[in-house]
Order: structure tokens, then sequence, then C-alpha cells
């Protein structure tokens, strides 16, 4: 068994206990949340007024994600890339290290 394998069973493995963990959070607890006759923007609202550190949280997360992305990908700057993704969007970011491609070829 080479590296990647492991590797990909070792992910594999952790991603099963992250959502088993998640699964099993959710059926512990108690509260019972009556989301009926609400629309999508009443519950973005619900959630940002209730839990906007949680949602900065996950959103530095997935830009930090996006950043190693593109640093092993197209071999830019970590730090640079983080920064902007944060103050951008991690989509622009992309983006961005596709423009700088074209112009390079």
């Amino acid at each position: 068994m080479n590296i990647e394998q492991k590797d990909k069973i070792l992910s594999s493995m952790v991603m099963m206990l992250s959502f088993g963990l998640l699964f099993f959070i959710f059926s512990a607890s108690d509260n019972i949340l009556n989301l009926e006759g609400k629309t999508i923007k009443d519950l973005i609202e619900f959630i940002v007024n209730r839990y906007l550190d949680l949602v900065l949280i996950i959103y530095v997360f997935i830009c930090f994600q996006v950043a190693g992305y593109v640093e092993l990908k197209f071999k830019q700057d970590f730090i640079t890339s983080s920064l902007l993704c944060i103050l951008l969007t991690p989509f622009s970011l992309l983006f961005i290290i596709q423009n700088e491609d074209d112009e390079n070829n």
C-alpha cells in the first residue's frame, strides 16, 4: 500500500469520524428548532443574529483552506493568498489565480 492510499484512507476515516460526531451531537440535543413557515431570509437573519461568531470562524476556516489549496496547486504565497481570500472572497481568489496563469501563457 503506497502513501497516497494511506492518506486517502486516513482522510476518509477522519471525515467519517467527524460526521459521526456531528450526528451524535445533533441526536443527543433535546432542543427542537421549529422552522415552519420561515423564509430563507428569516433563517439567515436568525443565524447571523444568534451565531455570528460561528459564521465568522467558519468563513475564516474556509478562506484558509482555499488559500492552502492555492498555495499547493499554484505555488503562491500562503500569507498573501489568505489575506486576499479573507478580504475578497474565496471564489474571487480562484479567479485572480486563473487570470495570472492566463497572462503567463
